[in-house]
């Protein structure tokens, strides 16, 4: 039994506005009643008596809004009610449009609400979202750090890993795999990048070393917008020989965020990097003495960059952290920064255990790969329905080839369980976003002309604050529903082309219907420019 709510309302004097549309009310197509919306502000208001005359004549409940308004009683409760309010006129109490839908949908009813009509299904047609995009049964992403990158390696990497062509290592394997990137080689250490010798100094970098000076911009232009590069790897590689001192400034940052804005480069994810030199890190200050030096969230240090790096659009962040957990029911997690910024924190599979003193077993280098990828981890990761982001160090070797023949065979593994429509491989950037999406998903379902509507009304993120979605923020969203073929899927009332939707055959729990993913782009987007190493 619904227990009673007492829905706030504004005193009758504040009333304001002027009659809005007539309303039609409809029970299971039947007109049941009519009655006149209040327009207020520009805001439609409805009598909430003449809905509840309505489902009372209609045989189905008496007493409907006082009773199921228990169902937001924990929203009411906290006082996060948002304006426009209800609010009581001539006796009779208007809510606004929206929160009379929501209530309705709740408690289990079907509601399309068009400017002059109202129409309730008795019972709303069931539609239950799949964690994942049909038919897969977990996701995975591998993150690769940008570290001892050259253009020669990088192309090597993706060629073999996005492309069908033949590579020098195989066949490629055509997979979303995307990469980061520096933008600046602030680093004293000495040593090499490449085969054959070439320098550190030599990194694939944005800028020539801590410069205004372009050296591998365009390239690096060139590869984020084609989608072989979705996260920056910190602003740079400042590895320094003492963590005492530093290369980096401030000003590199502002300079990084101008010029990739000025590109139309955008980039949601951020990975910390390397050792205590590296000031611009921010994901794990204040989690003990070790992340001190982390410096890059904190507004009173000459280092603080997230008040730039933040607004131009990093949303998700890994911390300088280890896991051997490989796959989670969710691999995001709310991070509130120093200078109170909230962003997503998340996780990479980085170890296979720790050492009995405690060091971790790092396996982010290609000769990790065939721990990483084992069948006995992608059958768990299946098993459990998780996500993993992999971290990775593609081009940590100075070897003619990055991937040895166990890596390669690792590799294949994986695209054999992608193929076979087992594992989803996903971009980085893009596993996060759905991750973000589905676990917030809001929508209701209703019945109209014989045919199942879906409308998706918003995400709910708690982290950087609710939002309704469009097409590409909505891709893989599945939904099983009893008949796919008579089902439509809308965005706040707006239907989905049918050319972005595809219907599914039962997965052993039933049919579905999807928004779908991202169609695959297996295009050699490799370009060497001269002297660019």
């Amino acid at each position: 039994m619904l227990g009673v709510c007492t829905f706030p309302m504004t005193a009758a004097a504040s009333v304001s506005g002027n009659p809005g549309n007539p309303l039609n009310i409809a029970i299971d197509g039947q007109t049941v009643c009519k009655t006149m919306q209040w327009n207020q502000g520009g805001v439609d208001y409805i009598p909430v008596w003449y809905v509840d005359h309505a489902l009372s004549q209609h045989g189905i409940v008496a007493g409907f809004w006082n009773q199921a308004l228990s169902l937001r009683g924990r929203r009411f409760a906290m006082d996060v009610i948002e304006a426009p309010a209800p609010f009581i006129r001539q006796n009779t109490a208007y809510v606004p449009a929206s929160e009379l839908t929501d209530v309705l949908s709740q408690a289990g009813f079907g509601v399309n609400l068009t400017s002059n009509a109202l129409e309730i299904q008795s019972q709303a047609p069931k539609a239950a979202i799949r964690k994942f995009p049909y038919p897969y049964d977990a996701m995975l992403a591998i993150a690769a750090d940008s570290d001892h990158q050259t253009l020669r390696k990088f192309n090597l990497v993706h060629e073999f890993l996005n492309t069908h062509m033949k590579t020098p290592m195989g066949w490629g394997l055509g997979l979303d795999i995307s990469d980061s990137f520096f933008m600046y080689n602030g680093t004293n250490l000495s040593g090499y990048t490449d085969y054959g010798k070439v320098p550190l100094s030599d990194m694939m970098t944005y800028f020539k070393g801590t410069s205004q000076q372009i050296y591998a911009g365009n390239v690096i232009d060139h590869y984020i917008q084609s989608g072989w590069m979705d996260s920056m790897h910190s602003l740079g590689d400042f590895n320094g020989t003492s963590p005492n001192t530093t290369e980096f400034n401030r000003s590199l940052a502002q300079q990084a965020v101008k010029t990739l804005t000025k590109h139309g480069d955008v980039l949601h994810v951020w990975i910390d990097h390397g050792n205590a030199s590296n000031v611009d890190n921010f994901g794990d200050y204040g989690h003990g003495s070790f992340y001190n030096y982390q410096q890059g969230a904190n507004p009173w240090s000459k280092y603080y960059i997230t008040n730039w790096m933040i607004p131009y659009g990093i949303q998700y962040v890994w911390a300088d952290g280890t896991n051997d957990q490989f796959g989670l029911h969710s691999d995001i997690y709310p991070m509130t920064l120093p200078d109170g910024r909230k962003v997503w924190g998340f996780q990479r599979y980085t170890n296979d255990g720790y050492t009995k003193s405690g060091y971790p077993n790092y396996v982010w280098s290609p000769y990790g790969l065939p721990i990483s990828l084992s069948r006995e981890n992608l059958n768990h990761l299946i098993q459990m329905h998780g996500y993993v982001v992999v971290a990775q160090h593609f081009s940590s070797s100075n070897t003619k080839y990055p991937f040895d023949y166990p890596a390669i065979h690792a590799l294949v593994r994986l695209k054999n369980y992608y193929t076979s429509g087992k594992i989803l491989v996903a971009r980085t950037s893009r596993l996060l976003q759905y991750n973000e999406m589905q676990q917030g998903l809001v929508y209701h379902t209703f019945t109209q002309n014989g045919e199942t509507v879906i409308d998706i009304t918003q995400v709910n993120d708690p982290v950087l604050g609710n939002y309704v979605p469009d097409v590409t923020q909505v891709k893989g969203a599945t939904f099983y529903v009893t008949d796919p073929a008579k089902t439509q899927i809308e965005i706040a009332g707006t239907p989905i082309p049918a050319s972005e939707l595809q219907t599914n055959p039962s997965d052993g729990v039933g049919p579905s219907i999807s928004v779908k993913w991202f169609a695959p782009d297996t295009t050699n987007y490799a370009i060497s420019p001269p002297g660019i190493y």
